[in-house]
């Protein structure tokens, strides 16, 4: 298993307790992070994930529900909103991982832990959070013309 994936899985656990039980984010990453044997590397990119989804909760689960317009957000699985919430907060504030690589993740994620139709329910909200985040093809740097990075893998994507 790679880094990245023990990371996004520490992270999938982090939000899991953090919603759950309501414990303070700091309390619930050590006491998750005290569990693994994991590298400092995973651990930092794990954190930086966490924070930030928990940070940007509102305005994540306000993405998850507009990309989501047919369905009652509050029917959503658990394990389904905290993989989105992950995936998001990956996409928004973590540039340098491309975003088809943290979709796909997502996406397998999401079929280990809760089923194939939430693959393929996970991919159809990040396919949507990501189409909307990309900055626009025409016009100058100033207005979203994209980059040579972005075009990579994303680098300078506009958050909505």
């Amino acid at each position: 298993m790679s880094r990245r994936r023990q990371g996004r899985e520490l992270v999938l656990g982090c939000l899991y307790a953090h919603y759950s039980a309501g414990e303070n984010a700091e309390s619930v990453f050590a006491g998750q992070a005290a569990r693994v044997t994991y590298d400092s590397q995973t651990l930092d990119y794990a954190r930086r994930i966490f924070f930030h989804a928990v940070e940007a909760d509102e305005r994540i689960d306000r993405t998850i529900r507009d990309g989501a317009a047919h369905w009652d957000f509050a029917r959503i699985g658990s394990v389904e909103k905290n993989i989105l919430r992950a995936a998001i907060s990956e996409l928004w504030f973590c540039p340098e991982t491309p975003a088809r690589v943290i979709i796909d993740e997502a996406v397998e994620l999401a079929k280990d832990y809760a089923g194939a139709e939430s693959g393929r329910f996970v991919n159809g909200i990040l396919d949507w959070v990501y189409k909307r985040s990309e900055p626009k093809a025409a016009g100058g740097k100033e207005d979203g013309a994209q980059s040579k990075q972005s075009k990579q893998g994303g680098v300078n994507r506009h958050l909505p």
